[in-house]
């Protein structure tokens, strides 16, 4: 799987307008984007996804570091070309429709008019925004101007789309509808790479997660189920003759519930495998074996000291 985007030792420092105190935003942060996933940025308000974005699209530039599209270098706009942004807040003239917006934008990607016509039609229709194309935006409801970024974002079918908190302020119906929207891009082989500091949705859509503390990226993590989330696996049994119990017992394992019913918790597939052959046997029964895996709130909640607020 080629690599889209690559992110390498990016710092990011701003000046205090009176002290010229440095300021840092941004440390020594590396990731990469590969094609066909949806990647995942998540951390606190502060933590430094939107200034990622902005260097991303060239809105801003690194103090150090840099970034690659498809291996190479950035260099102008002509790096850029293959990817559709919307903004956290995306701002919109709102005295035009829908449909001179899309067209609007759709000149911008140098489409020509057949193709402007045909795609703001299909997109309007895929975006539910077909009965608004001749509503004025200052009429919108916050869900439909957050489809139409996206949609915006997305005109000129770019290899990667980069959506900065794209749920943000909807309801729970207009972020379901937005996931299925993501869902939808990822499925027609889209690369999607969105921010957010709702995890839920994070855990429901993304390949791969990354964590940004404190301008610092912290870990990055597979929600495919790679090796580095497994804590350790959980049997649970039935019907444990009292002579095994006994002999967990005194190993210390840690047990939970009664010789009839119990389950038990193991580090490593090693334990595992020794504790199913002395289980094979008996006449004890294994009811199921699950791998026990961090959740990503219990992840990110790691990164975050207690009792800080980075509202």
């Amino acid at each position: 799987m080629s690599t889209v985007l690559e992110v390498v030792a990016v710092s990011k420092h701003f000046y205090h307008p009176w002290t010229f105190r440095r300021i840092p935003v941004l440390e020594e942060l590396s990731f990469s984007v590969r094609e066909g996933e949806v990647f995942g940025l998540i951390g606190h308000n502060g933590a430094g996804k939107t200034t990622t974005f902005k260097i991303l699209t060239g809105l801003l530039r690194p103090s150090r570091g840099q970034v690659l599209w498809l291996g190479r270098a950035e260099v102008g706009l002509a790096a850029r070309c293959f990817v559709g942004f919307a903004p956290e807040q995306p701002y919109f003239y709102d005295y035009l429709t829908v449909r001179e917006t899309l067209d609007f934008y759709a000149r911008l990607y140098g489409l020509p008019s057949g193709e402007r016509r045909a795609r703001v039609a299909q997109l309007a229709e895929r975006f539910g925004l077909s009965p608004k194309l001749d509503s004025r935006l200052r009429t919108l409801s916050k869900g439909n101007l957050q489809r139409l970024a996206v949609a915006q974002a997305i005109l000129h079918r770019p290899k990667l789309a980069i959506l900065d908190e794209p749920m943000s302020g909807l309801d729970p119906l207009g972020r379901r509808s937005m996931r299925e929207l993501i869902a939808e891009l990822a499925a027609e082989g889209t690369t999607v790479l969105f921010s957010s500091h709702v995890l839920s949705d994070a855990e429901m859509l993304c390949h791969r997660v990354a964590i940004l503390a404190r301008g610092r990226l912290q870990e990055i993590v597979d929600l495919n189920g790679g090796a580095d989330a497994e804590l350790g696996y959980r049997v649970a049994l039935s019907a444990v003759p009292l002579t095994l119990w006994d002999q967990w017992q005194q190993r210390g394992l840690q047990v939970e519930g009664r010789a009839e019913r119990c389950a038990v918790m193991l580090a490593t597939g090693e334990h595992l495998q020794t504790l199913l052959r002395e289980v094979l046997e008996t006449t004890a029964r294994v009811e199921s074996v699950a791998p026990m895996r961090w959740s990503l709130e219990e992840r990110f909640l790691r990164y975050m000291p207690a009792g800080s607020n980075h509202d």
